[in-house]
Parts: C-alpha cells; structure tokens; sequence
C-alpha cells in the first residue's frame, strides 16, 4: 500500500532530550541567563556550578532544535515536486 509511511527513525539528541519545542529552548535559555546573572551579582560555586550546568543544557536544546528543523525542513523539500 502506497499510503502507509514508514515509522521514523529518531535522532541521537532526540532521543536523548525529547523532541526539542521552542518554548523549551526558550525556557532553558531564560534559565540559564538566571544563573548566570546570579553567579555574576553572587558568587559562589553553587552559582558558578549551575550557570554552567544551564547554559550547556540550553545550548543543547538549542542545537536539538535547529537540527530536527533542518531535518524537517530537508524532508519536506524533498517530497514537494521538483518542476515549478
């Protein structure tokens, strides 16, 4: 049957961090400014620690994002007809 579609194969970082949305990235983002904020106006280890620990995690969510909108972008290209 031609209109069945075949199950999707999920990305590594989709896997790892869910299927990336938006407002998550904005959300870790806003979360990560926080505490690196805090760790600017109070320094402690604590601080350092978690504005790091937040950035990284936004970063990640950041790059899951614009990956699986390439990806989707790149798959949509392709099944859209070629001649204008």
């Amino acid at each position: 049957m031609s209109g069945e579609q075949q199950p999707r194969q999920r990305s590594l970082t989709e896997r790892l961090l869910g299927r990336p949305r938006v407002w998550v990235v904005w959300a870790y983002a806003a979360l990560a400014l926080v505490w690196v904020v805090l760790a600017f106006t109070e320094p402690s280890g604590f601080h350092t620690f978690l504005a790091i620990a937040w950035t990284l995690l936004a970063a990640a969510q950041t790059a899951g994002y614009l990956i699986a909108r390439r990806s989707r972008r790149t798959e949509a290209a392709a099944e859209e007809p070629q001649g204008r």
